[in-house]
């Protein structure tokens, strides 16, 4: 029988290993989906530069990020650059760009749920029918032009 000490231990090991598991998988999806966020890329930086603030300002995390955000966009750039150039070497160049042209509008569009209490764009969405500020409804349009 093992003693509760192991079973703890085990326990343990199992979390960090599914907590490890989630950040793995937390990092392609965010590498796939262009994600802007990079908290979590800063604070792995962090422990792996061991980035100190003596003063106790923000300026150098927020330049950090700034750094991180650039370089991630270069390395994107880049990699689509080399793989459209692979793809006009095969005589692909055109079907790659179409494609291409596809994945960003896919990954530039929400597909989750909004957050409570977001408005959305289109009026018959939201509750009451309520508009977004700086839409022109016919209403509107009708009495700025003097119709009846």
């Amino acid at each position: 029988m093992e003693a509760p000490e192991d079973k703890l231990q085990k326990y343990r090991n199992k979390k960090k290993r599914e907590e490890k598991w989630k950040r793995i998988i937390l990092k392609i999806r965010d590498f796939l989906t262009f994600d802007k966020r990079v908290s979590n890329c800063k604070e792995e930086m962090e422990e792996v530069l061991e980035i100190t603030n003596v003063n106790g300002s923000t300026g150098e995390t927020r330049s950090w990020d700034i750094i991180l955000r650039y370089s991630l966009r270069v390395a994107y750039v880049s990699l689509w650059i080399i793989l459209y150039i692979i793809a006009i070497e095969m005589q692909f160049g055109i079907v790659y760009l179409m494609l291409s042209g596809l994945v960003v509008m896919y990954l530039n569009t929400r597909t989750g749920p909004k957050s409570p209490g977001e408005i959305s764009a289109y009026s018959v969405f939201n509750k009451d029918f309520k508009s977004i500020d700086g839409s022109l409804k016919a209403e509107q349009f009708e009495r700025e032009m003097g119709i009846r």
